[in-house]
């Protein structure tokens, strides 16, 4: 369990820097609020909101994924009396609580207070290159219903952990919280690492239980599903993913706290030229949300490359607002465009030294010099050492929002 203590030692070290069940599925009890009157007038009260259908036994398996102890006594306590599931238990809570003060609280005040006034409201977030990244998406566009991710990395169906042996189990903890390591020290998962931690821990879903959790949320329902040639989402057991080209997961997250209800997808595929060619129905089913709103961060310059221009360009014509580090969207693509309002935050830095300077913007370094740059408190992305952090927001005007398809 050595990796527990290197991921404590690693954030504590960044912080001195100066830096009514039913079988499986129930419901949850609603509260009902008075509707204010006065002598005069009696508001008719609105229709209560439907109330969540819940998959008890998924949010039970996200739960123990969180590290998280269960609502109720059920056939996980045995489990979560094992030191593998206590040493993470307690290493997440405390790696948790230091990213939360180091970075996410300050996330979160800034979006509140200058990110959220600055972009229009959007029901949809959209967030390509993402990975698992739920966490970070999440505090920056809090108030969204759907978000929409997509990537390269596999969806796994988890096995119930009572299916596996004591030391199964050991190992995929010590996965898990090897996988979490860069996001925990620097905002980002490293895709080399990725690509070996996704062996161990099954794909996306245990990281986007971790997160989805950790942010107060219960994954309530799950479905495997892929895209029909219109875009229509079709769920299939999850042995059948592979037979189709857009794949894809959607989680159910309910707050306990607000009641709030919000859709999660995934798919798993390449946002390449080749990709997007082969894959119309994805593209039809972004067309089919409207305008959304659109973060990247961590994105390895890809949009920078001749072979990732269709999906820079849809981003570009359908994004209501988009919030980038300069690895997404190169600035000369969207430098002489009138119908777009762009606000600078951080401080522009060179790339580091693993891209090269042929990623390097000239341009818009100078821009950084010559223009004022709000502050960002916060260090997310790949200066994690330096924290010279950049955040673009680009605002599209209303009326030029949308492609014609």
């Amino acid at each position: 369990m050595r990796a527990f203590l290197y991921i404590g030692l690693l954030l504590m070290g960044f912080a001195c820097q100066p830096v009514r069940e039913e079988g499986n599925r129930a419901t949850y009890d609603t509260m009902t609020h008075p509707v204010a009157t006065d002598t005069l007038i009696v508001a008719e009260p609105e229709p209560a909101p439907a109330t969540p259908v819940v998959d008890t036994a998924l949010l039970r398996l996200s739960r123990f994924y969180a590290g998280l102890p269960q609502y109720d006594s059920n056939h996980y306590a045995p489990l979560e009396r094992e030191d593998a599931w206590l040493d993470f238990h307690y290493a997440m809570q405390l790696n948790w609580e230091l990213m939360d003060s180091l970075r996410l609280r300050k996330m979160s005040a800034w979006q509140k207070e200058t990110l959220a006034p600055a972009y229009g409201d959007s029901q949809v977030v959209f967030y390509p290159f993402s990975g698992p990244d739920f966490l970070h998406m999440h505090r920056l566009f809090p108030d969204a219903s759907e978000y929409i991710m997509a990537a390269l990395e596999p969806i796994v169906e988890l096995p119930q952990p009572d299916t596996l042996s004591a030391s199964v189990r050991e190992k995929l903890f010590d996965s898990l919280t090897v996988s979490l390591r860069d996001v925990f020290g620097k905002s980002y998962f490293i895709t080399s690492h990725m690509r070996k931690d996704m062996k161990q821990i099954q794909g996306v879903l245990p990281l986007m239980y971790f997160f989805s959790v950790r942010e107060g949320f219960d994954v309530i329902q799950q479905d495997f599903l892929y895209l029909d040639s219109s875009a229509r989402e079709v769920v299939i057991p999850h042995h059948q993913l592979h037979w189709h080209t857009t794949p894809g997961v959607r989680l159910i997250l309910h707050q306990p706290t607000t009641g709030a209800v919000k859709t999660v997808y995934y798919f798993s595929i390449s946002l390449s030229n080749a990709g997007l060619r082969d894959r119309p129905e994805f593209v039809r089913f972004l067309d089919s949300r409207g305008s959304y709103n659109t973060f990247i961060k961590s994105a390895s310059y890809l949009m920078h490359t001749k072979d990732f221009t269709r999906i820079r360009d849809l981003l570009m014509e359908s994004s209501a607002a988009l919030l980038q580090d300069d690895t997404g969207i190169p600035y000369r693509a969207f430098r002489d465009r009138l119908d777009q309002e762009l606000s600078l935050f951080g401080e522009y830095a060179r790339p580091v030294q693993s891209f090269g300077e042929e990623v390097y913007q000239a341009a818009l370094d100078s821009l950084y010099r010559v223009q004022t740059a709000q502050p960002l408190p916060f260090s997310l992305g790949y200066h994690w050492k330096t924290r010279k952090q950049n955040y673009m927001l680009i605002n599209r005007r209303k009326a030029s929002v949308g492609r014609t398809l």
